[in-house]
């Protein structure tokens, strides 16, 4: 099975790793859609990618030294993407993120835990917190992340699937993804290229991070690959099945 995967939500055309862009996925048909989680000072695990609110909001907060209650009703909405279009999207937790998806059990959700976070607060701090609020969704929910440290530390504390985010093709990582039980490597198309390797036939189910062309992604599916991150899932969906 082959699937397609909601890259930050609908992000071509949604401020990215916010509730509308996850649900605008969802609308258009994805069975798959990934988002990131970092923490702030208060310990509240929120879902955007970078540790700062620069890209985002513009304004240059770091989300690992401002309380949730600060940061929470600032616009999201990508300005310098979007103008003022979605000047009412905010940052949102990640337990909201969750509360809308126990509503899509059918959706696989992908989330990637930021080194930044882990980082300013420790692996087991920030574990702890997002264990909490994934306990909802944990039957159709992946962990993935860069920290192979945190994804084994997890393994331990909660039952999920978990992926590691390699960058780039080489014999020591999917050693140590043997050695470790990974369930998800998750990479760089690009990194791949030429490659002769049989993506089906080994112990992992691979993600390909990400294009929004639809031949790349058939070319992927037929090399094996089970998933493939794309920004503009809506449009994908149309010229490549979700599932083949």
């Amino acid at each position: 099975m082959s699937r397609l995967v909601a890259h930050r939500g609908q992000k071509f055309s949604f401020p990215e790793n916010t509730l509308e862009a996850i649900s605008e996925a969802i609308t258009c048909g994805a069975m798959a859609v990934e988002f990131d989680v970092q923490m702030t000072r208060d310990h509240v695990p929120v879902v955007c990618h970078d540790v700062s609110l620069l890209k985002t909001a513009g304004v240059d907060v770091d989300i690992t030294q401002a309380n949730f209650a600060d940061i929470k009703h600032i616009n999201v909405g990508e300005p310098s993407r979007f103008a003022d279009k979605y000047h009412n999207v905010t940052l949102p937790s990640l337990q909201s993120m969750v509360a809308m998806l126990e509503n899509s059990p059918h959706v696989l959700v992908f989330v990637e835990l930021k080194d930044e976070s882990l980082d300013v607060f420790g692996i087991d701090c920030f574990l702890q917190q997002a264990i909490t609020e994934l306990e909802p969704i944990k039957e159709h929910c992946v962990v993935i992340a860069d920290s192979l440290q945190a994804l084994i530390r997890l393994k331990r504390l909660m039952p999920v699937p978990i992926g590691w985010i390699i960058h780039r093709w080489h014999d020591d990582e999917l050693t140590l993804a043997q050695e470790n039980e990974i369930n998800y490597l998750i990479i760089n198309h690009k990194y791949c290229a030429g490659q002769a390797h049989d993506f089906a036939a080994d112990g992992w189910q691979w993600v390909m991070y990400e294009t929004s062309d639809p031949g790349k992604a058939r070319n992927l599916f037929e090399q094996g690959v089970t998933f493939v991150e794309t920004d503009n899932i809506c449009s994908m969906l149309i010229q490549v099945p979700a599932d083949k």
